[in-house]
Order: C-alpha cells, then structure tokens, then sequence
C-alpha cells in the first residue's frame, strides 16, 4: 500500500486516480472500466462488506474523516466518492 498522503498539495486527478486504484483492488474491476459515473454496487457490485474496506483505505490513504453512515447511505457514485476526498482535503488547509 502506498503512502498515506499528509500534505494538502495533491491534485484532483491524484484523488481520481488513487481511488479508481482502491476501487479496482477490492472489487476486482478493471481499473479501465471505472468512470467517474460508474455506479458502486449496479457497475461495479459494491456490497457492504466491500465498503468498509474501501471506506478503511480511503481512510488511512488520504487521513481523512469518512463516515460509514454517508458512504453507504449518500455516496452511489465514484464522482461522489472523489468530491467528498476533495473536499475534505481541501478542508484541513
């Protein structure tokens, strides 16, 4: 597992990429095949069990709070999953 990523200096590509990489590792989907629309549990059979390890790495990669109540219940998509990264980063400046 890389690094987790302290500094508030990364891009939004970054975010995008390092999620589509956690994305593909624990559902076991081509990273080619996750967009930014792809749907977490139709596109990419996301179940629950599935999301708390995803919620776990975010979590440890990118040192912020992501609580399991809004990833499973407010976030369908990986655009939703990369905003809320994004924001949250950009937050703790």
């Amino acid at each position: 597992m890389s690094k987790p990523i302290k500094e508030n200096k990364i891009s939004k590509e970054e975010v995008i990429s390092k999620i589509k990489d956690i994305l593909s590792d624990q559902l076991g989907v081509d990273i080619k095949k996750i967009t930014l629309d792809s749907n977490l549990v139709e596109d990419l059979g996301m179940d629950s069990f599935k999301a708390v390890e995803i919620i776990f790495q975010i979590k440890e990669h990118f040192e912020i709070q992501l609580p399991e109540r809004d990833f499973l219940n407010k976030i369908s998509k990986v655009r939703e999953i990369v905003n809320y990264v994004w924001k949250g980063k950009k937050a703790k400046k």
